[in-house]
């Protein structure tokens, strides 16, 4: 409960962040399509194959660990790719446990983009339970990972994983939430990840 009480604290504060505009979006890659086959005249020509129809995920969807987010369009000031890595869940005792993970993040624009991780990333819920879980010192210590608690800038076309932990209730089923605009603080929009891989596709559109 300690950890829900200071995270919400920290929440109704504005902090510092770049707000991220548009709608967050997973695309699967498509099969590569049929080379067109050669036939004789007069020959009866079969009726081509549909392609496929790309899959693809957006808001309020969850999206899944591993899967390539982009936010912004290809080509603007600001555009950002962020995956959920490395879920790992270690028992504490009791009904506690550390969840700890890792947010990979690409700035394919054109301007920095300032981040909060430790403030902007938090558990959203276990195993249908909901509430606000952030990363702290504690629960990073606690498995041996340094949580990246400071705000960062990445530049135009560099990338960085962030190491985060976070103490929670006993469970396995998480959904994880990321602020989309960290000025807004508890108001802002947010996106949300389960800890599974995706059942639909595997690989991501790249840019």
């Amino acid at each position: 409960m300690r950890y829900y009480l200071l995270l919400f604290i920290i929440l109704t504060i504005a902090c510092a962040g770049t707000p991220l505009i548009g709608t967050p979006l997973y695309t699967c890659p498509t099969d590569v399509p049929l080379p067109t086959a050669t036939t004789l005249a007069g020959t009866p020509v079969s009726t081509p194959r549909p392609q496929p129809t790309p899959f693809t995920i957006v808001p309020p969807q969850d999206f899944y660990a591993g899967d390539a987010v982009n936010i912004g369009t290809p080509n603007s000031d600001l555009r950002v790719r962020l995956h959920l890595l490395n879920v790992q869940i270690s028992p504490l005792g009791g009904d506690e446990q550390v969840v700890s993970w890792q947010l990979a993040v690409t700035n394919n624009g054109r301007s920095s983009y300032e981040i909060f991780p430790a403030v902007q990333m938090y558990v959203r819920m276990v195993d249908g339970v909901q509430g606000t879980w952030g990363s702290t010192h504690a629960a990073g210590e606690s498995v041996g990972m340094s949580v990246d608690s400071d705000l960062y800038q990445i530049r135009a076309e560099q990338s960085r994983t962030f190491n985060l932990a976070a103490i929670t209730p006993a469970g396995t089923d998480l959904q994880f939430a990321f602020q989309l605009d960290p000025t807004l603080g508890t108001a802002s929009p947010i996106m949300t990840w389960i800890n599974q891989t995706n059942p639909h596709c595997q690989g991501d559109v790249a840019l």
